[in-house]
């Protein structure tokens, strides 16, 4: 049910920086079941180990890229990647880093003609089925919370934050669902079929310590209101 994650989990473990699967992964691992198809793996690490997990992989044999987009045309996002090292100023800036194995089966990548350091890629399949792609997300923790990047008034006690299924880490369910219950992704056409079915095979499941967390942080992100909400409310 598990494999690609738990492939994943056995080539990370010699990284030596705590980690944590995160988006639908993390959700299913919480449910141990599996619910739908998965468009790629994500892995959370905090900011400070930053430098050391882009390392690894790059003594792996992987190599890291910062995604970037360029607006100049003022109507539509113009999607690239950057190639960087673990000695990178970006990556105390950036939110993360893409991981590509060469010859990845999921993302071709190739050089901008006449650009310096600038890859166009294509995403070639729905559904990462090989461990050749891995989204590092960097996140903030301090004083034994995680904190929310948008605001330090969103926090979670790190021992509530990394669960595990078995020896699998991954992040907590109410901080995933919280993510998604962002209007941006509910509108998104990308996101928003796989997102709601998230929601509503897991905000059921959450523990009252959980829920009163969502529902605590989406007050407070969302002051005017979110549909999520009221929802939650109401289970």
């Amino acid at each position: 049910m598990f494999e690609l994650i738990i492939k994943c989990n056995n080539f990370l473990k010699d990284c030596e920086v705590p980690y944590a699967f995160c988006g639908g992964w993390a959700l299913e691992l919480f449910m141990n079941k599996s619910i739908r198809p998965h468009s790629d793996v994500d892995i959370i690490v905090f900011s400070e180990d930053s430098r050391a997990i882009v390392e690894f992989m790059i003594n792996k044999g992987w190599n890291i890229y910062e995604h970037k987009f360029d607006w100049s045309d003022n109507k539509k996002a113009n999607s690239f990647l950057r190639l960087i090292n673990a000695d990178d100023d970006s990556l105390a800036s950036i939110f993360g880093v893409w991981a590509i194995k060469p010859g990845s089966s999921l993302v071709n990548v190739k050089p901008r003609p006449d650009s310096n350091n600038i890859f166009d890629y294509e995403i070639m399949h729905h559904e990462q089925l090989e461990l050749d792609f891995l989204e590092i997300v960097f996140c903030k923790r301090k004083d034994g919370f995680y904190i929310y990047d948008k605001t330090n008034d969103i926090k979670r006690e790190l021992g509530k934050t990394i669960l595990r299924n078995d020896s699998i880490p991954y992040l907590a369910p109410e901080i995933i669902l919280f993510f998604i219950s962002d209007p941006a992704y509910q509108k998104s056409d990308y996101h928003r079929e796989k997102n709601q079915s998230d929601y509503m095979h897991v905000a059921p499941l959450l523990p009252k310590d959980n829920k009163d967390w969502l529902i605590n942080a989406l007050s407070i992100m969302y002051p005017e209101g979110n549909s999520r909400l009221e929802e939650l409310k109401k289970l």
